[in-house]
């Protein structure tokens, strides 16, 4: 599989982006996250992410946690993945809100 490849560089971490009753998506997180020490947040959409430096996502278990700061400060390498029906403009938005939290941090960081 070409991801376990992918995974072998540096991670800060895996943004796993799929319904949350996916098998295929599940499947990814176990497979590839868990299996190679990656930290991994398992999201269904954006609307998971903010506000501010907040997510909320689910364990393969199925159990929901929120966590507040998850991005690290600073540059961030992050591997991501979707499950095989997930559509490519929700991986986008996801990614996008990811990049908007970043935007935010630099733009503060630079300010101070």
């Amino acid at each position: 599989m070409q991801m376990h490849k992918l995974v072998k560089e540096k991670l800060d971490f895996l943004l796993v982006v799929g319904g949350w009753n996916s098998d295929n998506t599940s499947h990814l997180l176990q497979e590839i996250a868990e299996l190679h020490g990656i930290p991994s947040y398992w999201i269904d959409s954006e609307e998971r992410t903010g506000p501010g430096n907040h997510i909320a996502y689910k364990l393969k278990h199925g159990e929901l946690v929120e966590k507040e700061n998850w991005l690290p400060e600073g540059p961030v390498t992050i591997g991501v993945t979707s499950g095989a029906s997930t559509p490519n403009k929700v991986v986008e938005d996801a990614l996008n809100k990811v990049f908007d939290i970043k935007r935010k941090e630099a733009t503060a960081t630079s300010i101070v």
